[in-house]
């Protein structure tokens, strides 16, 4: 087997799951610690995510520059969906920030959106 498995990195663990958990229907498999997370999985079906705590990263090169940057900057992560129509119409509810809206490429029969998850990265939907 092969595949990838992004890690982002989260300021607010909590208000990450509740994102993926609401929009996409990703369900938490693991807690790490169980009791104060600073780690979590994500999966739904195939798909697989990792969440981490900006402050447990152990690197102090990368805390500085997380501290110095904006997260998400550059990173689109694209999901493929059974209807992402039905997906957008979850968008209000989850408090998503719309970066693209909802439309259909008649040359290539996709519809996709793009909205940002609570760090600023860009979230592709598309069917």
């Amino acid at each position: 087997m092969f595949r990838a498995v992004p890690q982002l990195t989260v300021s607010d663990l909590e208000r990450s799951i509740a994102f993926y958990v609401g929009l996409l229907g990703f369900a938490v498999t693991l807690r790490d610690p169980a009791d104060a997370p600073v780690f979590v999985t994500l999966e739904r079906d195939d798909a697989m995510l990792f969440l981490v705590s900006e402050s447990s990263r152990e690197d102090t090169d990368a805390a500085e520059d997380l501290a110095a940057h904006k997260h998400g900057v550059g990173v689109r992560l694209y999901f493929e969906v059974d209807d992402a129509r039905a997906v957008y119409e979850r968008v209000p509810a989850t408090g998503a920030r719309l970066h693209r809206d909802l439309t259909y490429n008649a040359d290539e029969n996709y519809t996709e959106f793009v909205v940002l998850d609570p760090e600023g990265y860009e979230i592709g939907v598309y069917s």
